[in-house]
């Protein structure tokens, strides 16, 4: 079964509830969930996309394609916040993020992307299948063991719901999500297989 609709693959089904919280248990009486270890990102970049991907002037801020926060160069490295703070983080993560895992999310975008561009759909037609991108995450979070570290799952959840129009999409997200994939083929692990 696949997790992203229109051919992305991927495995396993989605669970959805009523709150953003997980149950008590896992369906079907499978055991305990995994513990909710809170935001990670709230500590890794404080204030990360509270006042959206633009500046004033509407332009993308330079810090959601840039290695570390301007101002934060001459930081120690633990103390840098970034883009790619947040690549080695999801690298160091339980479990951690491979190349693979973070394509498969990257490719389904692409896609979005290219039906967006060459007409073939619009935003609010294609805003449901990008808003998917939450559920797959969770589904690959929720897993017993997880596929992907808390960091991934948390800045999943978070663009998606950053995102509201096609320029949040184009402009803002794909660019931002393009320069972590940039960053992880520094120092994420290949796929497992």
């Amino acid at each position: 079964m696949s997790r992203f609709p229109h051919g992305t693959t991927g495995g396993g089904g989605v669970r959805r509830t009523g709150n953003p919280g997980p149950p008590a248990t896992r369906p079907g009486g499978a055991g305990p969930e995994r513990p909710q270890t809170g935001d990670p990102l709230a500590k890794r970049w404080p204030n990360y996309l509270q006042a959206g991907y633009f500046d004033g002037d509407g332009n993308l801020k330079i810090e959601y394609v840039s290695r570390c926060l301007p101002g934060d160069e001459d930081l120690p490295d633990t103390d840098q916040h970034g883009v790619e703070r947040l690549v080695l983080a999801m690298a160091h993560g339980d479990p951690s993020l491979t190349s693979g895992q973070l394509r498969r999310f990257f490719q389904h975008c692409r896609g979005l992307e290219t039906r967006l561009k060459s007409g073939v759909a619009n935003w609010p037609r294609l805003r449901p299948q990008f808003e998917f991108l939450d559920a797959a995450a969770a589904d690959a979070f929720g897993k017993q063991p997880p596929k992907v570290p808390d960091v991934f799952y948390h800045f999943i959840r978070r663009n998606v719901a950053a995102v509201k129009t096609e320029k949040d999409f184009l402009e803002g997200f794909l660019p931002h999500f393009e320069a972590l994939v940039g960053f992880a083929s520094l120092h994420l692990p290949k796929d497992r297989n």
